[in-house]
């Protein structure tokens, strides 16, 4: 009688200080961040906690923990991917930064109580945690910046093309001035040519 007693007791009381933890079923985030609340539910008041998220269906990654003392309620862990947040009444709320579009994933959190005792462990049902991708949208600066690029080499290009211009430019001139000379040596020939017939002329006109 006294050993199925004590059986009783052993089996029956952690049953009173069940640990349950609950979540939301979908969250959404933007901007890589995105907020997750834990629901408590037990008994006793604790005052020593781990706080641990797992990523993935059977929660086999990690991706932060951190030990609270709730005379301390607030908490924050370092690393690509940081939790922060605080334990209120029955409830953990925190705030995850650095995810991305390819960390949507199912998030589940792992609450232990550590102190007082008897030792008590929960996991949540996970959430469904959707990160919204950014897209790349330009700003004023890239957009001057890309607009100063293409004018530059716009730029560059056209001194590229325009190398053989001075050449012909030159070619035309001398060949102008070539033109021109010929004509002058022309017109001179001709102004030359005439000056003899007339000088005959009024020779012949004297007689």
């Amino acid at each position: 009688m006294i050993i199925t007693l004590i059986i009783t007791v052993i089996l029956y009381i952690p049953l009173g200080f069940a640990l349950r933890v609950s979540q939301p079923y979908r969250v959404e985030g933007k901007e890589g961040e995105v907020p997750l609340h834990c629901s408590i539910s037990i008994k006793l008041r604790p005052e020593e906690m781990q706080i641990s998220l797992y990523k993935g269906l059977h929660g086999q990654e990690k991706i932060c923990s951190s030990f609270v003392n709730l005379s301390e309620p607030y908490f924050t862990t370092d690393g690509r991917v940081n939790c922060r947040g605080n334990i209120s009444s029955g409830r953990v709320d925190m705030i995850i930064t650095g995810l991305r579009g390819e960390d949507t994933d199912l998030y589940r959190c792992e609450i232990e109580i550590l102190f007082p005792p008897p030792y008590l462990r929960g996991v949540g049902n996970g959430s469904l945690v959707y990160i919204q991708e950014t897209p790349n949208c330009p700003t004023a600066s890239t957009v001057s910046q890309s607009q100063n690029q293409r004018q530059t080499s716009e730029w560059e290009a056209v001194k590229n093309n325009v190398g053989p211009l001075p050449l012909l430019y030159a070619i035309l001139i001398i060949t102008s001035c070539s033109f021109i000379l010929q004509v002058v040596i022309c017109k001179w020939r001709a102004s030359s040519s005439m000056a003899p017939m007339l000088s005959q002329k009024e020779s012949y006109m004297k007689f």
